[in-house]
């Protein structure tokens, strides 16, 4: 709001957006935690069921403390061609890390700057722009964190994250399916499991047999996971090879 000149009402309203796309995406996934639907109203509300948690973000802008777990299997792309008839192919992984304060004036309290650069630097490995991927799996702990990690992918310019909501753009259906599981916000946040899940909900997208919401001609995936608020940061893409 500093930054950016956010009122707090125009603030609860985009987180609320993100809110409300997390829970309807759940209600398709039957391994989501959450399956209810918010409405805008009362997302951006203070209320006794959406009392206030950490100025300015509400019980509805928080992920579950959730139990779950994650498993896949790695092989070579050669082996996998030979042995499949279709094939997802982790094109490229990057991690990056950034100081884990950030209340003592080390890194930015208005972006995810290391999130920022390991986005950037996957998609230039494998020669790509961000508008080149059909669907993506993000580390939406907090309703904030999503709505920055718009601007860290490059969606939108710095501080115009709300637009990629007005726009429909990270809507299933839209130029950028964001979390069509539910994401941690409804799916649920497992911590430690939340990377390899990221990656296997995007696997099952690319091959057409999506858990939950499937985004129609996907062959290109991009997932980014982040722990510390954005101190660790590993993004990858994912792409249909066969």
């Amino acid at each position: 709001m500093a930054e950016y000149g956010y009122s707090a009402d125009e603030l609860a309203d985009t987180l609320a957006y993100i809110t409300c796309k997390a829970h309807k995406n759940a209600m398709a996934n039957p391994l989501a935690q959450m399956h209810v639907e918010y409405t805008n109203d009362f997302a951006k509300i203070v209320s006794d069921k959406n009392p206030m948690i950490a100025a300015p973000l509400k019980l509805s802008d928080c992920s579950l403390v959730s139990d779950g777990a994650a498993a896949l299997v790695l092989t070579a792309t050669g082996n996998a061609l030979s042995l499949k008839d279709q094939v997802v192919e982790i094109s490229d992984l990057i991690h990056t890390s950034d100081y884990l304060s950030i209340v003592e004036g080390k890194r930015s309290t208005h972006e995810l700057t290391a999130a920022k650069y390991a986005v950037s630097k996957v998609l230039a490995n494998v020669g790509l722009r961000i508008h080149d991927i059909d669907v993506a799996e993000v580390h939406d702990c907090f309703t904030i964190t999503e709505l920055l990690i718009y601007e860290a992918m490059g969606l939108t310019p710095s501080g115009r994250g709300r637009d990629a909501l007005l726009n429909g753009d990270v809507y299933v259906g839209g130029k950028l399916p964001i979390n069509p599981s539910g994401g941690l916000k409804a799916k649920g946040h497992p911590v430690g499991a939340t990377g390899v899940s990221m990656h296997v909900l995007i696997a099952k997208q690319l091959l057409g047999e999506a858990i939950g919401e499937q985004v129609k001609h996907a062959t290109i995936g991009l997932t980014l996971n982040i722990g510390g608020s954005g101190a660790t940061n590993i993004a990858s893409v994912l792409r249909r090879i066969k």
